[in-house]
């Protein structure tokens, strides 16, 4: 895919289980207002103190225009069971060029624990490689973000390195580790579960 090209996201819910992705609604507002108000997601993002309804809002409208831009997939992580929104996740930062991108994503306390993660990461990964040609997905956590790093692995990402002051966050330098994904890891980490939450891709289009 050239760089600026329209992304398309898929025409059904992408599914594993009890966790779905699906294009953002503007019903979903009020309940991400409730998700980012959330310490531990201010704390590895750059999600704003006294988040509320005009940012939401404003992310979900940027959100149609960052895919016919070509600049950003984002996806809202539902439970199949209930419906209710879960959490953010986005293929971000792409280099079409050498077939890369990043993913990054949060999730609301409550849906931690359960393996919601693992397999949204699994999922738009596997639909980044078969449907943008991706060849590469890459992932940062910060250091301090244990359960992140966990979930990195269970999805099947190699951890590679250590980013040192790679992130400015609350106007401090933030150390990143760093991640990579590519096509054949993807099949070899099925089976395995994951927890945690992934509030660690600073910066990103994926920070709603």
């Amino acid at each position: 895919m050239a760089s600026g090209a329209r992304i398309v996201l898929p025409a059904e819910p992408l599914s594993d289980g009890a966790t779905v992705l699906r294009p953002w609604r503007e019903s979903d507002i009020p309940r991400l207002v409730a998700i980012c108000r959330d310490e531990e997601i201010m704390r590895w993002t750059r999600v704003p103190t006294a988040y509320g309804i005009t940012a939401a809002r404003a992310w979900v409208d940027e959100s149609r225009a960052l895919v016919q831009d070509g600049i950003s997939a984002p996806f809202a992580i539902i439970s199949s069971t209930d419906h209710e929104l879960l959490g953010s996740i986005s293929l971000v930062r792409f280099t079409w060029e050498h077939a890369r991108g990043e993913v990054g994503y949060l999730l609301a306390r409550e849906a931690r624990g359960l393996g919601h993660a693992t397999r949204a990461l699994r999922l738009i990964c596997a639909w980044g490689f078969a449907s943008l040609g991706l060849e590469r997905i890459e992932l940062l956590a910060a250091t301090g973000n244990g359960a992140s790093q966990r979930v990195a692995e269970r999805a099947g990402f190699t951890r590679e390195a250590v980013l040192r002051s790679y992130h400015m966050l609350h106007e401090a330098p933030f150390d990143m580790v760093a991640f990579g994904l590519l096509p054949g890891d993807v099949e070899s980490a099925g089976g395995r579960s994951g927890t945690g939450v992934r509030a660690d891709s600073i910066g990103s289009s994926a920070d709603a």
